[in-house]
């Protein structure tokens, strides 16, 4: 399967580095072709330029702000079958970087389309089959269950409807890791694996 891996923290020394570098190492054993973003050692430009607005509903070759690297976003996007998030939730939600990568590459005429006469938005992401979010929460399961998990509905909810109809969606979460052991990020780490297999048969 072609897996786009998305890669969202500001330091090298960090668990969340761990997880992603644990995530690369199962997809690569598993015989899947994987391209990947880390976001912050990219530089990538979370904000969404006054132009970019304006040109919401263009089409993206027409599109005066478009850069290099953002090509390269929607190019790998384009080219996936499946992708892989990996980031920390923060105040709930995948941190600015990474919801800035959704406003910006999640474009219409890539993610979605409005034809003219529409009432909703159509579907652009028909070649993406599966949705895998890894994360970690400083609190516990519960307190985010309160809260409501925003980052989760954005990605099982918000993103999955611009998919193929059938596209399946996991959520893999370390809860409480503001507490946690080393033991217990070790078995967390120990355990993708095999639940990063299962996601992307």
């Amino acid at each position: 399967m072609n897996v786009l891996v998305l890669f969202a923290h500001p330091l090298a020394d960090s668990y969340g580095r761990a997880i992603h570098d644990q995530v690369m190492s199962s997809l690569h054993v598993d015989g899947h072709e994987v391209r990947s973003h880390n976001l912050w050692q990219e530089n990538f430009d979370p904000v969404l330029s006054a132009v970019e607005k304006r040109e919401h509903f263009a089409a993206p070759e027409t599109k005066t702000a478009n850069d290099s690297l953002l090509a390269a976003h929607v190019a790998d996007l384009r080219w996936c079958e499946a992708i892989v998030f990996v980031y920390p939730s923060w105040w709930s939600a995948p941190p600015a970087i990474m919801k800035g990568w959704f406003d910006r590459v999640l474009m219409q005429g890539v993610a979605w389309t409005f034809p003219e006469g529409a009432t909703r938005l159509h579907a652009g992401l028909t070649h993406v089959r599966r949705l895998v979010a890894v994360t970690t929460y400083g609190s516990s399961r519960w307190v985010n269950a309160l809260e409501g998990e925003p980052g989760k509905a954005t990605i099982r909810r918000g993103l999955r409807v611009l998919c193929n109809v059938r596209c399946r969606s996991t959520w893999i979460a370390d809860y409480g890791v503001d507490r946690a052991s080393r033991e217990s990020c070790s078995h967390f780490l120990a355990k993708l694996p095999r639940r990063l297999h299962r996601a992307l048969r």
